[in-house]
């Protein structure tokens, strides 16, 4: 299968409350909703489009001020914003039994949405992403964000070198690295400091806003009470060996548990066919036990 730059992927825009998103829509049938995290945007879901798009309808929209993705006024790019952000979208486009897939930063944000959007999935997938609320041996991480991701020196570090977008798109495919086009496409997603602080505020938020990611927990074992989730995470992946899924093991009780072998953090750049894999693994499971 060839790689091909991210930039060439189908994109439409609709207009909402939160502001005009850029959106991939690629591929037609069941329809599964990719939520990026930090520091991405949903080109960085590629390599998992391109082994989905076959069998299903992608859709991975760019955050308000992430990508292509433009804030409204008023926007305040907050947590709670973001997660109102992701209900408004969803409306917008319409979908019903949906896959929504949340990694990394926006495992809180897609959870904490679930109350509104319940009603349009099917099930759900967790990927790679801090226990909720973050507790127990995950307390460290909740420093390292508020604390590290959101000092004076990282911020003027990253947005002098865009430290972080070269790391995730450069060492995080450590199996499989992109080329020197699909690098630069990714990069230049980030290419104003503001972008660039946004990433770090997004974190540091995730760190200081215990309420929030207490909330994001109780919201989605409410609502998604009965549905279906896949945890899929990285082998080496640090939130894997804090207790990330034994934690949302109890947050749903029906769930399935799938690791990709060798990777860390972000597997959806490095294996992203192993992803979709998993995910039409899942969906396919679920049809059977209808």
């Amino acid at each position: 299968m060839n790689d091909r730059v991210p930039n060439a992927l189908h994109r439409s825009v609709v207009k909402i409350p939160s502001g005009s998103i850029s959106y991939i829509d690629q591929g037609s049938g069941p329809p599964v909703i990719l939520l990026h995290g930090a520091p991405m945007t949903s080109i960085g879901f590629v390599r998992v489009i391109q082994g989905l798009e076959a069998k299903y309808r992608v859709i991975a929209p760019d955050m308000p001020g992430f990508g292509m993705s433009v804030g409204a006024n008023g926007f305040s790019y907050s947590l709670q914003d973001y997660s109102r952000f992701v209900a408004e979208f969803l409306d917008a486009i319409d979908v019903r039994d949906a896959i929504l897939f949340v990694n990394d930063s926006s495992g809180c944000i897609g959870l904490h949405a679930t109350p509104a959007i319940a009603a349009r999935l099917r099930g759900v997938v967790v990927s790679d992403t801090v226990s909720l609320p973050i507790r127990g041996l995950a307390t460290p991480v909740r420093w390292i964000l508020s604390r590290v991701m959101g000092s004076a020196i990282m911020r003027q570090l990253n947005r002098r070198t865009n430290l972080l977008a070269w790391m995730v798109a450069t060492l995080a495919p450590m199996w499989r690295p992109f080329n020197r086009d699909q690098r630069r496409a990714m990069t230049s997603q980030f290419d104003t400091g503001e972008k660039r602080d946004r990433i770090l505020d997004v974190f540091k938020q995730m760190g200081r806003d215990a309420d929030f990611m207490q909330a994001a927990a109780e919201r989605a074992e409410q609502a998604l009470r009965g549905k279906p989730a896949l945890i899929l995470f990285g082998q080496f992946d640090p939130m894997r060996f804090v207790g990330s899924i034994g934690r949302f093991k109890e947050l749903f009780k029906q769930n399935q548990v799938a690791i990709i072998p060798l990777e860390e953090h972000f597997p959806i750049l490095g294996s992203g066919g192993r992803i979709a894999a998993e995910i039409d693994r899942f969906i396919t499971s679920l049809s059977k036990e209808s």
